[in-house]
């Protein structure tokens, strides 16, 4: 039997090799699908317990150095860092830059792409290596939506089930941050202060301030000071395409070197996880896989099985997994598997350009990755046409394309002109809000399609909602009314919501609750009809707020319900 063994490089270490999984002998007490933000998580948590894991991811092994190309210049790249016209116009995360990291969907099709954005990452570390590093905790009434805000739904947990967690995560993380004691958006645990603001963001600041719109310092997953070993950000701005110096949190560059220090971990990579295997009495006993490189088919048995594979993917191996006990896919009884499908709902982008700012002097203010400010939400005492709200992200400052002076308008030595007076001078923001769970938003089997290992794909059935509609309708107002307060000249735009999934929250497909009718999971992420099963990513999301990112939210959650599948396996209930 072949060996398969970690790579080594700086950022993870195996000091021996890992045996190839002998599916006649190998036995764990959990098996982990998936390494992001959910799955390393539940992974770390369990193995802190002493139990023997599993952990399972579909892509390969990232070595930072070599695969993220954070310090390359767009005009290094063929393309400029757009990536060859036409192949992935329209899918904003994938570009010549992360190519090579994600799954391009015209290449491994799913029908009704142009319905539902559904990004994937598959390597360790999944979309924590490219995620938007946002980290503002979601409040009392985010969990309370129905009773407390009179729309939606409730979840079966409050906020004060989950702080703790949070507590525990953002210590793990490393979060840089102001205690700002804003409403509905708790304070958090801050390794340093936030990053400081660049000069168009202190003008937001200011400006936005009198028009009653509120700007908050970024609380993210970047580090100002040196923490736990990692070194505080260099400032490259470029964290969108990973991080190569470990000064941004992913699992890749956090978790899973803690865990490889461990004699009761194992990391499979290139293990593409299609069912959930159950025995006779319907209950987990572990998983069948297809190695990516090889094709080969392979089980592996395991106590309890925990899914993290992201929530389409979770879902798609919960309804592959048809039985004698669960024809309607493992875990189904209610049906539900699939729907209540939500993301953030996404404006398209806003730019203005702010004549106080044109020909600037050329300083080096390009900060972490992404804004160092946000608006959070504010409509919560307005009288508003649609239910729900949003956040406003913005941009601003010196940045490494043409974007950063307005765009190519025109040609020759007049877009040399233009491109000198107005860089640095741009500010741009989107709207990011509330989409409401809908049954009738939902993914299903698609039998007619199959990747490459035969597994049967999705397929999706979602649409934009009046509601949506509404609210991003008053996100570009606002936006305009931010704008205008910097006395920027906007440039034309147009008003649309962008494609479910655009936003990478996917969330939803398995909501929690206390009625296995209702609802999937219980309030610990653990299905109703399979109780050594556990779903640990957004799956579980009963509503989806416009509070802010939800990251750190699926961390706390997956933490939560991994100390309980523990608990509950030392007291011999698993």
């Amino acid at each position: 039997m072949k060996k398969w063994i970690a790579p080594r490089d700086q950022h993870v270490e195996c000091k021996k090799p890992v045996p190839y999984l002998d599916q006649k002998t190998a036995v764990f007490d959990a098996v982990v699908v998936g390494s992001g933000a959910g799955g390393a998580t539940a992974a770390y948590v369990l193995v802190n317990y002493g139990l023997k894991v599993l952990l399972l991811d579909a892509g390969r092994m990232l070595h930072p150095p070599k695969d993220f190309l954070t310090h390359t210049m767009p005009w290094e790249l063929p393309f400029r860092g757009q990536g060859k016209p036409g192949e992935y116009d329209g899918l904003w995360k994938i570009n010549e830059y992360t190519a090579h990291l994600y799954t391009n969907p015209r290449k491994e099709t799913y029908d009704s792409i142009d319905n539902f954005h559904w990004t994937r990452l598959r390597a360790v570390g999944g979309r924590t290596n490219t995620w938007g590093r946002c980290c503002f905790r979601h409040g009392p009434l985010d969990f309370k939506s129905k009773t407390r805000q009179g729309y939606a739904d409730d979840w079966p947990i409050d906020y004060e089930d989950i702080e703790p967690y949070y507590d525990k995560v953002e210590r793990l993380v490393g979060i840089v941050g102001n205690k700002d004691n804003y409403y509905n958006m708790p304070d958090g645990v801050y390794c340093g202060p936030p990053h400081r603001l660049r000069c168009g963001e202190v003008l937001l600041m200011e400006r936005a301030k009198k028009v009653g719109v509120p700007v908050l310092h970024e609380r993210t997953a970047v580090l100002s000071v040196p923490y736990d070993g990692r070194p505080a950000c260099h400032y490259c701005g470029e964290c969108g395409n990973g991080c190569d110096v470990r000064a941004r949190f992913s699992s890749l560059d956090v978790l899973i070197p803690k865990l490889l220090k461990q004699p009761n971990f194992t990391l499979r990579t290139n293990s593409a996880v299609y069912q959930v295997l159950t025995n006779d009495e319907g209950l987990a006993r572990g998983v069948s896989f297809y190695d990516s490189l090889s094709q080969q088919y392979n089980e592996v048995s395991a106590r309890t099985v925990v899914l993290a594979a992201s929530t389409v993917e979770s879902g798609r191996i919960l309804l592959n997994s048809k039985s004698r006990q669960h024809p309607n896919g493992l875990g189904n009884s209610s049906g539900l598997i699939g729907h209540y499908l939500m993301d953030t709902t996404k404006s398209g982008p806003v730019m203005g350009v702010m004549p106080l700012m044109r020909n600037r002097q050329r300083v080096d203010e390009d900060g972490a990755g992404g804004g160092h400010v946000t608006i959070p939400r504010f409509n919560y005492r307005r009288k508003n046409s649609y239910y729900g709200g949003y956040f406003l992200l913005g941009g601003t400052g010196f940045g490494r394309g043409i974007s950063s002076s307005g765009g190519a308008s025109t040609w020759g030595a007049a877009l040399k002109k233009q491109i000198r007076q107005d860089y640095g001078a741009t500010l741009s923001f989107r709207g990011y809000g509330e989409r409401l769970a809908d049954f009738n938003n939902y993914f299903e089997i698609d039998p007619s399609n199959k990747d490459r290992f035969g597994i049967p794909q999705v397929r999706f059935h979602v649409s934009t909602s009046d509601n949506d509609i509404k609210m991003m309708d008053d996100a570009y107002g606002w936006i305009e009314e931010v704008m205008r307060a910097c006395d920027a000249e906007i440039l034309p735009y147009k008003k649309r919501v962008e494609p479910m999934g655009d936003a990478t929250h996917e969330a939803g497909a398995c909501r929690m609750g206390t009625d296995a009718k209702t609802s999937v999971l219980n309030p610990f992420c653990q299905l109703h009809d399979v109780k050594n099963l556990f779903v640990t990513d957004a799956s579980c999301f009963v509503t989806s707020p416009g509070t802010h990112g939800i990251t750190t939210w699926i961390m706390a959650l997956s933490w939560r319900a991994s100390d309980h599948l523990a608990e509950q396996m030392k007291k011999g209930e698993l």
